[in-house]
């Protein structure tokens, strides 16, 4: 697909996604090289092609959230860092499955929760958790537990088989825990919808 004043659609998903990540809007604009009225042209005429455009174009937009340090905005100081730092400070599975059922149980309720505050991250950093961990959990689970007519009938497992197992029982195990704490948290909190209706 052509680019729109100059700015290819991978540019533009990687602007969209560092802006969000809280790099500022003349630094946006600097990387690409564009004054801001451009930039604003740019952002409406892309937001107006997004159904043209292709699955692998969609699944890069989608994608790009979780890292946006690529194209020209891979070496950019500001924004979001790339995922191995949010790692760093939350390393372990069942921080990223707190955060998750906390943000489920949070938004059943109509609340909105600040990362920044409760967690000292922004929101594009817990989608780099969230986006670490979805692809841990296919690679070792999704990917290996199919089993072959043979081993179905022979109720016969191989080593990976067991160990995406144990790693899908861990996590529906962390993932009840929460959702019983949270369900315990908001237990007297309901979302009231009728506020939001006007008559």
């Amino acid at each position: 697909m052509e680019a729109i004043n100059g700015v290819t659609f991978k540019d533009y998903a990687c602007a969209s996604a560092n802006l969000v990540a809280g790099m500022p809007i003349e630094k946006i604009c600097d990387v690409l090289g564009i004054e801001m009225p451009v930039w604003e042209a740019t952002k409406d005429a892309w937001n107006n092609k997004m159904a043209e455009l292709s699955m692998e174009d969609m699944k890069f937009y989608g994608e790009v959230f979780t890292n946006p340090k690529q194209g020209k905005f891979a070496n950019v100081e500001g924004g979001a860092a790339g995922p191995e730092v949010v790692l760093a400070k939350y390393p372990e599975w069942s921080d990223t499955i707190k955060m998750e059922k906390y943000m489920e149980h949070a938004s059943a309720v109509g609340i909105d929760i600040d990362f920044e505050k409760e967690f000292d991250i922004s929101l594009t950093a817990y989608s780099q958790l969230a986006g670490h961990w979805s692809a841990y959990y296919k690679e070792h689970v999704v990917d290996v537990q199919t089993r072959s007519s043979e081993q179905i009938l022979n109720d016969d497992w191989n080593e990976a088989q067991v160990k995406a197992g144990k790693i899908s029982e861990e996590r529906d195990s962390i993932a009840e825990k929460w959702d019983a704490h949270y369900k315990e948290v908001y237990k007297n909190t309901a979302a009231n919808v009728a506020e939001d209706i006007e008559f």
